[in-house]
C-alpha cells in the first residue's frame, strides 16, 4: 500500500474520485438542509425572544399562541440547549423560518471551510498534503457529514469555534486570551462534544480562559432567568430534562448500551474525572495524543448520533508525531471507512451498529492505552501552554 501511494498519478486519481464523491455528497446534504434542518432550533430561539419559555413548551407542548404559526417550522419543539446558548441563535430569529434555514446552511458551509483551515493550522499542520486532502474529501463524502449538514445540526458550528480557540493558543497576550476565550464561549453550543474537548485547555494549563468562558455563560443564564421569569436553577434543569429524553437514542454511546440507565451518568462522571487527571498530569508536546483520546471518548460518554462522527478526521493527528504501529493506523482507516459508508449501507441497523461499536471501542481502548503508557513512562512536567507553534 505504501509503495502504491508513492506514485503521484495514482494519488491524483484517488483524489479525483474522492472529489467526485464529495461533490455528490455535498449537493445531497445541501438539498436535505433546504428541505428540513429540523435540528437548527430556530423555533426555540424565536420562542425565547418572545419571552415564551422554550423548555416548558418542549416538555408540555401546546402553550404557544396559534398566531405565531410555529407549526410551519416544527412538529414538536426540543429545546435541549441552555438559554445562554440559545441566545447565540437570536440573530437568526429576525429572519423568517425558511430564510433562516438557508442562511444556517450557508453558515455551516462556511464553518466547514473554516474547520478544515483551522485543522490544517493546528492538529494536522504536519500531515502530508495528500493525506490531508484525502481526509477532507473523505469526510465530506461520508454519511456523518452529509447528515450533519442535512439536519442542520450544530457540531460544525461548535467544532469550528473549538478549533478557533485552539488556534488562539498560538498568540500571546491579550489577542490570544480574547480569541481563545471567545472561541470557548461559543463552542459550548454542542456541549455533549466540547465539554470533553474542553479538557484540552486544562492540558494546556489555560485555566483563566476556561474560567472566564464559563462565567460568561453563568451571567447569561442569570439574564435568561430574569427574561423568562423563571429561576436560575430551572434554566439548568429544564434543558437537561429535555435532552435526557434522548439519552437512549444515540448511536454507540454509553447511554444506548445501558438503555438510558442512571448508571450511564455515573460512568460518564468517572470517565470525565479520569480524563481530567490524565490532562493534568501529561506533559507537553503530546497534542495529537490528547485530542485523539478526548474526541474518541467524547463520542462515547455522551449522547451522539452518527452525524457527529465526522470529527474523527481530527484523530489523524495521532499518527503525526506519535510512535504508533501500522496496525493501529489501519484500524483507524477501517473504522472511519465503516462509519462513513458501511453504516448507511445497512441503514444503521442493529447489526451494523454492533460492528461499528466493536471497531470503535477497541480502537478507543488502544489509543487510551497509548495515553496511559505515556504517563507511566514518566512523560510529565510543566506544560508551557503556548499552543501550536508556527
Amino acid at each position: 500500500m505504501d509503495k502504491l501511494l508513492k506514485n503521484e498519478k495514482i494519488k491524483k486519481v484517488i483524489l479525483f474520485i474522492m472529489a467526485c464523491l464529495a461533490a455528490l455528497s455535498l449537493v445531497q446534504g445541501c438539498r436535505n438542509a433546504m428541505e428540513a434542518s429540523q435540528d437548527f432550533q430556530w423555533d426555540a430561539a424565536k420562542a425565547f425572544t418572545l419571552k415564551i419559555n422554550p423548555y416548558d413548551e418542549s416538555l408540555n407542548p401546546g402553550r404557544i399562541p396559534k398566531e405565531y404559526e410555529f407549526e410551519k417550522y416544527y412538529l414538536q419543539m426540543e429545546a435541549n440547549q441552555f438559554p445562554s446558548l440559545l441566545i447565540l441563535l437570536i440573530p437568526f430569529t429576525f429572519l423568517p423560518p425558511l430564510t433562516a434555514r438557508y442562511i444556517w446552511l450557508l453558515c455551516n458551509l462556511l464553518f466547514t471551510i473554516g474547520m478544515f483551515f483551522l485543522l490544517r493550522k493546528t492538529f494536522l499542520k504536519e500531515l502530508d498534503g495528500f493525506s490531508f486532502w484525502f481526509l477532507v474529501l473523505f469526510t465530506i463524502s461520508g454519511t456523518p457529514y452529509r447528515n450533519q449538514l442535512g439536519v442542520g445540526q450544530h457540531t460544525l458550528f461548535a467544532f469550528f469555534f473549538f478549533l478557533l480557540a485552539v488556534y488562539g493558543l498560538r498568540f500571546s497576550g491579550k489577542k490570544g486570551f480574547v480569541l481563545t476565550t471567545l472561541g470557548l464561549f461559543v463552542c459550548y453550543f454542542k456541549y455533549t462534544l466540547t465539554a470533553v474537548l474542553l479538557l484540552y485547555f486544562i492540558y494546556k494549563k489555560k485555566y483563566k480562559e476556561v474560567l472566564v468562558s464559563v462565567l460568561m455563560h453563568v451571567f447569561l443564564t442569570f439574564v435568561s432567568a430574569i427574561w423568562l421569569s423563571d429561576s436560575f436553577i430551572n434554566m439548568i434543569i429544564k434543558p437537561l430534562k429535555v435532552s435526557s429524553a434522548l439519552v437512549a437514542e444515540g448511536g454507540i454511546d454509553i447511554g444506548v448500551l445501558l438503555k438510558g440507565s442512571p448508571f450511564a451518568y455515573v460512568l460518564t462522571l468517572v470517565i470525565m474525572a479520569a480524563l481530567f487527571i490524565f490532562c493534568i498530569k501529561l506533559g507537553p508536546s503530546r497534542d495529537g495524543l490528547v485530542i485523539s483520546i478526548l474526541i474518541l471518548w467524547s463520542l462515547i460518554i455522551t449522547y451522539h448520533r452518527s452525524y457527529d462522527f465526522f470529527v474523527l478526521m481530527a484523530v489523524a493527528a495521532l499518527f503525526i508525531n506519535e510512535d504508533v504501529k501500522k496496525i493501529v493506523k489501519y484500524h483507524y482507516l477501517i473504522l472511519i471507512f465503516y462509519i462513513n459508508y458501511i453504516l448507511r449501507l445497512f441503514s444503521e441497523n442493529t447489526l451494523s451498529k454492533l460492528g461499528a461499536g466493536i471497531l470503535y471501542y477497541s480502537f478507543t481502548l488502544v489509543v487510551t492505552y497509548l495515553g496511559i503508557r505515556a504517563l507511566t513512562k514518566g512523560e510529565k512536567g510543566e506544560n508551557p501552554g503556548n499552543g501550536m507553534d508556527g
